[in-house]
């Protein structure tokens, strides 16, 4: 299990709606939770993968430098930038997206337009796993 090269990318769900469409993960603003809308390819929906260390990397919104991916209450929050790491790995079935100390994943409850991006334990579950798509 390899961790993807720093750069641009967008990042949507294994998982399609109901309608077929990819879901992916949207920055909705500083201190907003990320969403999962129909892939779009617009910049609200690219993010820039950085590494922090061997092991971890952080996410940032294309469109803000300053913010990063956090961990909220409810799921994937972005917060001014502070450190926060995640252990991204390729998988057979696509990329996980974990905490750094590799307890929790980002996934998606439902396969649903505007679902925030949860973080919940390793269930197995598709909507757990992620594609990365470099733009």
């Amino acid at each position: 299990m390899s961790k993807p090269s720093a750069g641009t990318y967008v990042i949507y769900n294994r998982v399609l709606d109901a309608s077929g469409r990819k879901l992916a993960i949207t920055y909705n603003g500083e201190g907003n939770y990320a969403t999962a809308t129909p892939l779009s390819n617009g910049d609200l929906q690219k993010w820039i993968i950085r590494d922090f260390d061997p092991q971890t990397q952080s996410v940032t919104p294309a469109t803000n430098s300053g913010l990063q991916a956090g961990w909220g209450s409810e799921g994937v929050e972005v917060l001014p930038a502070g450190n926060y790491v995640w252990t991204i790995r390729s998988s057979d079935s696509g990329y996980t997206i974990k905490d750094g100390g590799v307890t929790v994943n980002w996934g998606l409850g439902t396969a649903v337009e505007g679902q925030k991006i949860a973080i919940g334990s390793d269930t197995g579950n598709e909507k757990q796993r992620w594609i990365l798509e470099r733009v």
